[in-house]
């Protein structure tokens, strides 16, 4: 029932259950019914059984064998050095070589994500430090060239992975949610320290020093099987994705982020030079490089210092998991 008067005042309409009563049909200011397009926020059974979550599991589990085949050589190099008589400087050249990949690709990984997306870098990435890892061993029984070379290869495939996550995270994730979702991801990065040092000791135990190294790699091979029969790079591509999923992360994301159903490379150089002349650009990179350094060099530099070489490996690696768990809780 509607009644007109001059003002409207007295307006009451009445649409499914809600009623409204007492402003102009005008006033959109007092309209207390919600917008039919504005569906409400998944629950919490909702957000852990979407197919977003299973996403970044995923890259959870990539960044977890990310530092596991980062870290393996922290603890084999113990047992190598004896075999081979490296001094304590090689042995350290050893443990270097992979941050002499790892120090160009993050750059590099940036822009391929950016024209390629992440699914597909990310897995790229896997294969090929995965692969590397594989063939640790026959690099290391071949000639210390090819076993520097390799380590350069992890370190150089490995650079891809935070910038390829952060795009995953970017696409899939609605603005509200990507805290969350960045941080289930880089507890699997560092996990992935914790865990690759307390299995690689029982792993060389069982089944040599290279047993690590061979089950690590292979490990990754079958994560880029699943990574690319059950991801995308976008969710509207996901064969599984429902419906509802689909429109609420399409609503909730920012309009800049949205990119249609094809993926539109950036054409725009960033500014660098006006980047790298700016104070905050200079205090963030001088304030990960000092991170780096408390984190990496007690792994290589200190634990020799502490540790004589022929001890136990087991022993080396209690202190290092110690330092890995302390940094996780902090």
């Amino acid at each position: 029932n509607v009644s007109s008067n001059s003002g409207s005042v007295g307006l009451r309409t009445i649409v499914g259950c809600r009623v409204r009563t007492g402003v102009s049909s005008n006033d959109k200011s007092f309209d207390l019914a919600p917008n039919e397009d504005e569906a409400l926020a998944p629950n919490f059974l909702e957000f852990i059984t979407s197919e977003r979550v299973k996403v970044v599991s995923m890259l959870a589990l990539a960044l977890a064998l990310c530092n596991a085949d980062r870290v393996v050589m922290s603890v084999a190099i113990v047992p190598l050095s004896l075999a081979h008589g490296w001094s304590r400087s090689f042995s350290g050249i050893v443990q270097s070589s992979f941050l002499w990949g790892y120090l160009v690709s993050p750059i590099a990984g940036g822009t391929l994500v950016d024209y390629y997306g992440g699914k597909i870098v990310m897995a790229w990435g896997v294969a090929l430090w995965s692969l590397a890892t594989f063939l640790t061993p026959w690099a290391a029984d071949t000639s210390l060239l090819a076993l520097l070379a390799m380590r350069a290869v992890v370190g150089l495939a490995e650079g891809v992975a935070l910038p390829a996550m952060n795009n995953m995270v970017a696409r899939w994730f609605p603005q509200t949610e990507r805290a969350r979702a960045v941080a289930i991801a880089m507890g699997g990065f560092t996990s992935g320290n914790a865990i690759g040092l307390v299995l690689s000791p029982i792993l060389m135990s069982q089944a040599g020093i290279f047993g690590p190294f061979v089950i690590f790699g292979l490990s990754g091979f079958l994560w880029v099987l699943v990574w690319l029969s059950a991801t995308s790079s976008t969710p509207d591509r996901h064969p599984q994705i429902s419906k509802y999923e689909l429109e609420y992360i399409l609503r909730e994301k920012q309009k800049p982020l949205l990119m249609g159903n094809k993926h539109k490379p950036a054409t725009v150089i960033p500014p660098f030079r006006r980047l790298l002349s700016k104070m905050p650009t200079w205090s963030i990179i001088v304030a990960n490089a000092m991170h780096s350094w408390v984190m990496h060099a007690p792994l290589s530099l200190v634990l020799y210092t502490w540790k004589p070489i022929k001890r136990s490996v087991f022993k080396v690696v209690m202190l290092q998991c110690m330092m890995k768990i302390m940094d996780k809780k902090n």
